[in-house]
C-alpha cells in the first residue's frame, strides 16, 4: 500500500540512516534523523533514498485549515497557498500544557518560545498558532532537523553567520528565519526573512521598513506587568498603545506580559488585542504606512481604506482628503473597544469629529 501524506504535513520514516534524500522531478531535499520527518510541498509522487533503502510516497492536496508555512511577502506575510497572514504574537517561556491552554482561549496566532518537543509544536499547529522557536546554545542543528517538517515553525537565531548557515543547511522546509536585536542590528542579509526588533520606540518601524524592504516585527518593546524593572512593568494602556502604534506604522508588534501574581494571559491587553484583530481582519491585505500623516500613525490602501491611530493625542477633529466616492467613517475607542459610526461621507475634504480622548483611532472605508 502506497504511503500518502497531505501537502505541508509531516511524513515520518523509520530508516537505518541518519540522512534521507527526497526527490520530485529535479527537486531534491535532505532531511536528517535519526527519526526522519519530512514536509512535502508539492502534490504527486515523491521518491526517497537512504543508505541503499529507497521508496515512494504520494503527496495529496492540503486538507481544510492547512495553508502551508508562512512566508514573507513584501512588507507583510502570507501562507504558502497565498492566504494572507498577519501575526498577532505573544511571548512565552516554553510551550507547556498551561501555555497551550492559555493560548487556546486567546487571540494570538504566533508565539515566541524556547525549543519545544514535537508534541507541543503539533498542538500549536492544531490551534492555528505559528511557533517562533528561539534557538541558542548547543544542539541547534539537531533542533532544526527535528522540527523542520512542521509547517508552523519559524526560527529566531543567534546573530552568527556560521550558525545561520547551519540552520539553512538543516532546514529542508525553508522556514522564516530572523535574528533578534536592537535598531543597529544588521537585518539586511537575504536569508533573514524579517526583522525581529528589540526597541521601545515603535515609531521607528516605518523608517526601518523603508530601509529593509522586508517585514519588521517588534518582538520586545516592553511588557504589561508588575515586574521590578521598567521594561516589565508597563501599564496595560501603554502596552496596547505600542501595539496599535507599531501596526499603524506599517509593522507588527508582539505582546508580552510579566505579572507575578496573575496567571499568564490574564492581563488587560488580551481582550483588547482580540478587538484589534477583529478590526484588522476586516481590513484589506497589503496596507502600507503613509508618511504624509506625520502627526498620527496611518496605514492605508489608497482610495479604499484608512486606519489612523492618534495615540496619546486628544485631537478634537481630523481632516482627510478623499477621492470621489462614498465612505463609512468610524471613530474607534481602542481601550473601551467601541466603534462610533458617523454619517456616510462623500469624497473630497472630510472632517471627522473626535471625542478629544486618548487612544482613539479613525477607520475610513469606501462604501
Amino acid at each position: 500500500m502506497t504511503t500518502a501524506v497531505e501537502r505541508w504535513d509531516v511524513l515520518a520514516l523509520e530508516l537505518p540512516a541518519a540522512e534521507v534524500v527526497f526527490t520530485k522531478g529535479d527537486r531534491h531535499f535532505t532531511a536528517r534523523g535519526p527519526e526522519v520527518r519530512f514536509m512535502p510541498d508539492e502534490e504527486g509522487v515523491w521518491t526517497y533514498e537512504a543508505g541503499g533503502v529507497s521508496g515512494t510516497f504520494v503527496c495529496t492536496p492540503a486538507g481544510e485549515g492547512n495553508h502551508g508555512p508562512v512566508r514573507a511577502d513584501g512588507l507583510g506575510f502570507r501562507y504558502a497557498d497565498g492566504t494572507p497572514y498577519r501575526p498577532y504574537g505573544t511571548t512565552a517561556g516554553h510551550a507547556d500544557a498551561g501555555t497551550l491552554a492559555a493560548l487556546a482561549a486567546a487571540p494570538f496566532n504566533r508565539v515566541r518560545i524556547g525549543a519545544p518537543d514535537e508534541q507541543r509544536i503539533r498542538a500549536l499547529r492544531d490551534l492555528g498558532i505559528e511557533a517562533e522557536v528561539r534557538l541558542d546554545g548547543d544542539g541547534i542543528a539537531e533542533t532544526v532537523s527535528r522540527l523542520a517538517a512542521y509547517r508552523n515553525v519559524w526560527w529566531c537565531a543567534p546573530d552568527d553567520p556560521e550558525v545561520l548557515a547551519e540552520i539553512r543547511e538543516h532546514d529542508h522546509g525553508h522556514h522564516l528565519l530572523t535574528v533578534h536585536g536592537g535598531i543597529d542590528t544588521d537585518f539586511g542579509a537575504p536569508w533573514i526573512t524579517h526583522a525581529s526588533l528589540r526597541h521601545d520606540q515603535v515609531r521607528a518601524i516605518a523608517g526601518l521598513t523603508d530601509a529593509l524592504d522586508k517585514p519588521v516585527v517588534v518582538d520586545a518593546c516592553g511588557a504589561e506587568g508588575d515586574a521590578p524593572d521598567p521594561e516589565g512593568s508597563l501599564p496595560a494602556q501603554e502596552m496596547l498603545a505600542r501595539i496599535w502604534e507599531g501596526i499603524c506604522q506599517g509593522g507588527h508588534v508582539t505582546h508580552a506580559e510579566s505579572y507575578g501574581s496573575r496567571p499568564w494571559l490574564a492581563g488587560e491587553c488580551v481582550e483588547r488585542i482580540a478587538f484589534l484583530r477583529r478590526v484588522l481582519d476586516d481590513a484589506p491585505a497589503g496596507l502600507r504606512h503613509n508618511p504624509a500623516h506625520y502627526d498620527a500613525s496611518t496605514i492605508e490602501a489608497p482610495g479604499e481604506y484608512v486606519l489612523q491611530y492618534l495615540g496619546p493625542h486628544r485631537y478634537p477633529r481630523r481632516r482627510f482628503e478623499l477621492p470621489d466616492g462614498t465612505y463609512r467613517v468610524d471613530v474607534i475607542d481602542t481601550w473601551n473597544m467601541t466603534v462610533r459610526t458617523q454619517e456616510p461621507a462623500p469624497g473630497g475634504p472630510v472632517d471627522v469629529e473626535l471625542p478629544a480622548e486618548q487612544y482613539t483611532a479613525i477607520r475610513i472605508r469606501r462604501a
